[in-house]
């Protein structure tokens, strides 16, 4: 197996961070207009896309915040950066479980 170096890293990082949002994008795009369906056409609810996207922004904070937590372990000199990215992360989470959540109540009504 071919050891890669520091720019074949971080090519492969990129890639997977682009693949990511466009993954996490085409999934919140899915759970709107499954929602939309539902509220405009009286479809059948299906919590599956939106139950996606929460685990998947879930798993990657949580792996952030492991990962960073044991890096900066004892450094004196490093503070953590602004909270406002996982403020933003934190409110798209919430709308789309209070979207879906929504839905389901009222598609039972």
């Amino acid at each position: 197996m071919k050891k890669t170096d520091e720019m074949d890293r971080n090519i492969q990082l990129r890639s997977e961070e682009i693949s990511y949002k466009v993954t996490l994008l085409l999934l919140s795009a899915w759970t709107f207009c499954d929602c939309w369906q539902v509220l405009a056409n009286g479809a059948k609810y299906s919590p599956l896309p939106g139950l996606i996207v929460c685990f998947a922004v879930c798993i990657q904070g949580f792996s952030q915040m492991a990962i960073k937590r044991k890096m900066i372990v004892g450094d004196e000199e490093y503070h953590e950066p602004d909270k406002m990215v996982w403020v933003v992360v934190g409110i798209a989470a919430i709308v789309a479980i209070l979207l879906s959540i929504g839905t389901y109540f009222l598609m039972k009504a």
